[in-house]
């Protein structure tokens, strides 16, 4: 099945006449992207693709639990005369046995004398059909029945329920039994149930007759309390959606503004007194290091002068010294020799030479001295230069890149505050978050305590239906006509028995099939595979089984929110895959409770493989210039949803949001 176009006329917030085409340009480009705001009217628009299709069957985002007529008359667009009315028409076409067939098929109603009037038109191959005009819901429940229309068309909020572990079983059990034909075996049992009761009211006593229908009186009253409560529920549950989308709004405007800068400041300043006083420490551990020989380290040059002259003088010391000894020596040196006798010629040669040394060490002793340091100066210099000034340098050098990585931390949060909004200028835009955040609290408080009271009344309905059963289910003494009954009682309860076997033979057979396709669509999206590896659907409760890397069983509430919420989508792709049906997948508001990592995965591995043809309903914020770039190479149309302010109405533009 491939959806060519749908035209929506005076619908909901469409004004007037809106044709969309759906047909995707290449096989390669199977995405249709269709941008809008909240409340522009995507909702609206995937209502309109089921109420085309399913009319009163349809699961319509804004029905609830009103009746159909009413329903119809609300969706006409309020500028609209309610006696023209409003219409749908949905063009597609299907294969059926190799030959590819065209539809159109009209769905249209107004205002009438007697009422509002519904008409459904189909065409076939632009010939009228009216055979299948007359009896649509009975045909398209034959190709896509309405209890897994919910795999092909679907929004966040269903993949916010599945996420929950409580209410995937609900979703999936529906899911699988329509996928399996299983409802029809359900169907049969009740219709043999209801064949039961009937037979066993024309054998049994007034007495027995009394007691059955005061059980099955216990059985209505309680489900009918359970219905009421289920429609305030429902409301609840709206006025929960339209708050939460009013606090999301409140919120984005409170974050644009600098609202969460405004509520970290003390955060921030306690940071910035924080780095202040760790800032001062570091400069009083510099002043301390300054108050030492670090002054030095600017003078190194003279430092080395210093010990060079400090050498010299060490030596015109050592020189005066030996100038005195070297004199009383040669004195006695010579004396020795001419006692010695030797020649006069050589004592002169002797006397020449030892004077010239005296001559030499005189002139370093007499040389001028400005330090007039110890010998001990050269060597504690030359340490100075060496160990000490190197040591220091490298603390110094420490002490100063602590001291900039401070500084440089202490500027960032100064300007962190800078941008810190006026309290003034925020205070009432928090006042009416706050007020907003309340108001959804109490709303969530009042929808757990309508959720706590319709489980109260559902296990007051089990009750009675098991006090119904268990007079039911009594031995009743039969004769003569009566055995006929009895025959026929004990052969419904054997077709129930074998019912109930077949259906579980039925669930056996295809849950490994079921179980795998979901658990291969998960390991895709999240590229993980040692987080889940392996699967498992109840085949009563229709709950699901995970088991992690680990071998052990992993419950849903150890995944993170987006983890479930991409087990949520791998469910409803693994059963659309299962179904084997070709049909187009629309997905309302597809990223909306993702973060930025999970969103990249749908992106890049979901929406170009999920169907032949994939509508997309999205915000700015879901599908952003980032996740448009990833998806730009699949997308084969782009619209954009513009909605009048002035008008109050909705009109569909070509070009997503950065793609006019």
């Amino acid at each position: 099945m491939i959806l060519e176009r749908i035209i929506i006329d005076n619908f909901g917030v469409y004004e007037g006449r809106q044709q969309i085409d759906l047909l995707p340009s290449s096989k390669r480009k199977p995405i249709i992207l269709i941008g809008g705001m909240n409340g522009g009217g995507k909702t609206t628009l995937l209502d309109a693709f089921q109420l085309v299709l399913y009319g009163r069957n349809a699961r319509c985002s804004g029905k609830g639990k009103r009746n159909y007529l009413p329903y119809l008359r609300s969706m006409i667009n309020r500028s609209a005369d309610a006696s023209e009315g409003a219409s749908i028409e949905l063009h597609f076409n299907r294969s059926i046995e190799g030959r590819i067939h065209r539809y159109k098929l009209r769905r249209f109603w107004r205002e009438a004398t007697k009422g509002m009037e519904e008409h459904v038109q189909v065409t076939r191959d632009d010939e009228p059909d009216q055979f299948l005009s007359e009896h649509w819901n009975e045909h398209i429940e034959g190709y896509l029945p309405n209890g897994i229309a919910h795999l092909f068309f679907f929004d966040a909020e269903q993949i916010k329920d599945l996420a929950d572990g409580e209410h995937a079983a609900e979703i999936l059990g529906t899911a699988i039994n329509t996928l399996l034909g299983l409802d029809i075996v359900d169907r049969l049992d009740t219709d043999l149930t209801v064949l039961e009761k009937r037979r066993r009211k024309e054998v049994q006593s007034k007495e027995e007759s009394a007691q059955i229908a005061a059980a099955e009186r216990d059985v209505e009253y309680h489900q009918q309390l359970a219905d009421e409560s289920t429609t305030m529920r429902d409301g609840v549950a709206e006025e929960l959606r339209v708050l939460s989308k009013e606090l999301q709004s409140l919120q984005s405007e409170f974050d644009k503004q600098g609202g969460q800068k405004f509520l970290n400041r003390k955060e921030v300043e306690d940071q910035r007194e924080e780095f202040g006083g760790r800032l001062r420490v570091a400069e009083n551990q510099l002043r301390q290091i300054a108050a030492g020989p670090s002054p030095m380290l600017l003078i190194g040059d003279l430092i080395s002068r210093t010990k060079e002259q400090a050498s010299k003088e060490a030596e015109t010391h050592r020189a005066e010294i030996l100038v005195e000894s070297l004199a009383k020596r040669d004195a006695d040196l010579l004396k020795r020799l001419k006692t010695k006798k030797v020649p006069t010629k050589h004592l002169s040669i002797i006397e020449v030479d030892l004077k010239r040394d005296r001559d030499k060490q005189d002139r370093l002793a007499n040389r001028e001295c400005h330090l007039n340091g110890t010998d001990h100066l050269p060597h504690e210099l030359k340490h100075l230069q060496t160990a000490v000034l190197p040591h220091i340098r490298e603390q110094v050098a420490e002490q100063m890149e602590k001291i900039r990585q401070l500084q440089s931390r202490i500027d960032e949060l100064d300007r962190e505050l800078a941008q810190v909004p006026d309290a003034d200028a925020i205070a009432k835009i928090q006042r009416a978050l706050e007020r907003k955040a309340v108001e959804v609290k109490r709303k969530q408080t009042d929808l757990d305590a309508a959720d706590e009271k319709i489980s109260l009344f559902y296990r007051k309905i089990d009750d009675a239906k098991r006090k119904l059963s268990k007079l039911l289910g009594q031995d009743l003494d039969l004769q003569g006509k009566q055995e006929h009954f009895s025959r026929l009682l004990d052969h419904s309860k054997r077709a129930r028995a074998t019912l109930g076997k077949f259906r579980s033979a039925v669930m056996k057979f295809h849950a490994e099939r079921l179980e795998r396709l979901v658990l291969e669509s998960f390991t895709q999206l999240l590229r993980k595979s040692d987080l889940v590896t392996g699967l498992k659907i109840d085949p009563l409760s229709f709950r699901i089984q995970l088991t992690g890397g680990d071998g052990k069983p992993l419950p849903f509430d150890r995944l993170s929110a987006g983890e479930r919420q991409l087990l949520a989508t791998s469910i409803l792709w693994g059963l659309a895959r299962a179904s084997g049906r070709p049909l187009p997948t629309i997905i309302d508001t597809p990223l909306g409770r993702l973060d930025s990592s999970h969103r990249k995965h749908l992106v890049q591995r979901y929406f170009p493989v999920a169907s032949h043809q994939v509508i997309l309903l999205s915000t700015d914020e879901e599908i952003d210039e980032t996740n448009f770039k990833r998806l730009k190479p699949t997308v084969g149309r782009t619209y954009n949803l513009r909605f009048d302010e002035k008008a109050r109405a909705t009109r569909v533009d070509a070009g997503y949001f950065w793609n006019k």
